[in-house]
């Protein structure tokens, strides 16, 4: 019988084994811990990045707004305009619904009342609302609102004819020859003014128009809100009509006919010409959970004249303003909350707007990383200036060029 060879080999222990396996799960913790810290950090980053993102381009918008400021009102003295109030206080920030939820949270605004001898409501290119907005929640303090004044330069309004009709609060608008007369002044690319009744930027109910005429030696200003439009469809061509009519009721209560200031007091004059006027505002509504589960949303609204008002940006946490303004004795009024109304400084005194507070914070909970804050929440805060238009100057120094 032959021999047969054997062979033989050591094992692992039952130590050796556990000892293996506790490095392994060492390694691939340790790895799986960096891939979480690593999703942890791109979802941190994109969100912020997607927060600052949302933010900024709101505050590009704001920003342009209040940079146009009183653009296109310069002839106007002051570039204020007095408003009817025998019938009742006017109000801005409200669309045509003519309910609570067509206004800011705090109800329709009153046009700022300075008072100079008689307390008459203006129109002002800048109009604070200092803590006049709603307080979002967490906070312990009142957001602001804020209102800016500026024409419209894309509608040639202004290259059409103005009459009055008997009362007065229905004007009639008269297409100009073809070519224009060199007194109309067209939005780049037209060669005529557009119809009033169009439906890219035509006039609509809730639309502010500003007046202007010469009522005997003085030029006479009012501002009405458009209640009806009326006119053929299509391009307009030479003495083509449109009849808007401004009746008393209306969801701003700018018309009040017959009344001190009211647009009916420039029926008897010459010379008429329309521009519309955007009247701005910017507010914090807080739109509840329909669940009950959050606080809700707090959103920035942008709402013009008496239009509906369009939502900007969501999950907002805070809205505030002050003011660089002078007091009628020239004395500087620095950051200002309210521009000094509380002690009877006129708006049009603004020199400066100061955003002190455009905050958004982010409706996500949880804590995500240990590179967020202990609640897992991110906020954002812009700050910015922006310089006013110089709304009371005065050219003291009257020059009448020499004849030739």
């Amino acid at each position: 019988m032959g021999y047969q060879a054997k062979s033989t080999a050591r094992g692992f222990t039952l130590v050796e084994m556990m000892v293996s396996l506790a490095l392994g799960l060492l390694i691939v913790g340790a790895a799986v811990k960096l891939f979480s810290q690593g999703v942890d950090a791109t979802w941190v980053v994109s969100q912020r990045a997607e927060m600052q993102q949302d933010l900024r381009a709101t505050e590009n918008l704001l920003v342009k707004d209040l940079s146009l400021a009183g653009a296109g009102l310069t002839g106007i003295p002051g570039e204020t305009v007095a408003l009817p109030s025998a019938l009742g206080s006017p109000i801005y920030g409200c669309d045509q619904s003519g309910t609570a939820a067509g206004c800011p949270p705090n109800g329709g605004v009153q046009y700022p009342c300075i008072p100079t001898g008689a307390c008459t409501p203006s129109l002002y290119p800048i109009m604070p609302g200092f803590q006049a907005g709603i307080k979002p929640p967490g906070s312990t303090t009142k957001s602001d609102l804020i209102t800016v004044v500026y024409s419209d330069n894309n509608l040639a309004l202004n290259c059409y004819s103005v009459t009055f009709n008997g009362t007065g609060n229905i004007l009639t608008f008269t297409a100009p020859a073809n070519p224009p007369p060199t007194s109309c002044i067209l939005p780049p690319g037209l060669a005529y003014p557009q119809a009033l009744n169009n439906t890219a930027n035509g006039l609509q109910a809730g639309d502010v128009i500003l007046v202007n005429n010469q009522v005997g030696t003085n030029s006479a200003y009012a501002v009405g809100e458009v209640t009806l439009v009326a006119g053929p469809i299509g391009p307009p061509a030479p003495g083509v009509q449109y009849v808007i009519t401004f009746a008393d009721g209306d969801a701003l209560k700018l018309n009040q006919s017959g009344q001190p200031n009211d647009l009916t007091a420039l029926k008897a004059g010459v010379g008429t010409v329309a521009n519309r006027i955007f009247v701005v505002t910017y507010y914090l509504r807080n739109v509840p959970d329909p669940t009950g589960v959050t606080t809700g949303t707090t959103i920035l609204y942008r709402q013009v004249n008496g239009l509906t008002a369009v939502p900007v940006a969501d999950n907002m946490a805070n809205l505030q303003f002050t003011y660089d303004t002078y007091d009628d004795a020239g004395n500087l009024l620095n950051a200002a909350g309210d521009a000094g109304e509380s002690v009877g400084t006129s708006p049009n005194l603004i020199r400066k707007v100061n955003l002190i507070h455009l905050t958004m914070h982010s409706q996500l909970a949880g804590t995500r990383s240990v590179l967020m804050a202990t609640s897992g929440f991110q906020s954002v805060d812009m700050q910015t200036s922006i310089s006013a238009r110089n709304a009371s100057y005065k050219n003291r120094y009257g020059f009448t060029p020499p004849s030739p």
